[in-house]
């Protein structure tokens, strides 16, 4: 019975803001290690959605919130930088090693151009 108060809440209480997108398996993004040398972290993506995604990461949530600085697009200016937040960071499911976490982070304030970036992102990867 709990399961299905549960389940009811969760269709009438629906906390997004934005519709989130499974993606392809092989999708990665970059997070910067160190945005001072360059350094990055390949890391692989759950979900995506316009106000944020999800990914799978091996390490340690410090390490990740060093920077909060992510890369999604590739061969393109600086400005492909996304500023984040963190708001989950859980262990991986599926995974044995507890090293692998699941994190769920929210994209700070983007400007028109990287907000294309990010739709343009979702139409390629994106899984209805």
């Amino acid at each position: 019975m709990n399961t299905l108060v549960s389940i009811f809440r969760k269709m009438v209480y629906n906390k997004r803001k934005h519709e989130r997108f499974y993606v392809a398996s092989g999708t990665f993004v970059l997070v910067s290690r160190d945005p001072e040398e360059g350094s990055e972290w390949k890391i692989k993506v759950v979900d995506v959605s316009m106000g944020g995604l999800g990914f799978i990461y091996q390490g340690w949530l410090e390490e990740l919130n060093e920077s909060g600085i992510l890369r999604m697009f590739q061969n393109t200016p600086k400005s492909d930088m996304l500023e984040y937040q963190t708001v989950s960071d859980i262990p991986a499911p599926g995974y044995t090693n507890s090293d692998f976490r699941r994190c769920g982070v929210k994209f700070e304030w983007m400007g028109y151009a990287t907000l294309k970036q990010v739709k343009d992102f979702i139409k390629e990867y994106g899984i209805s």
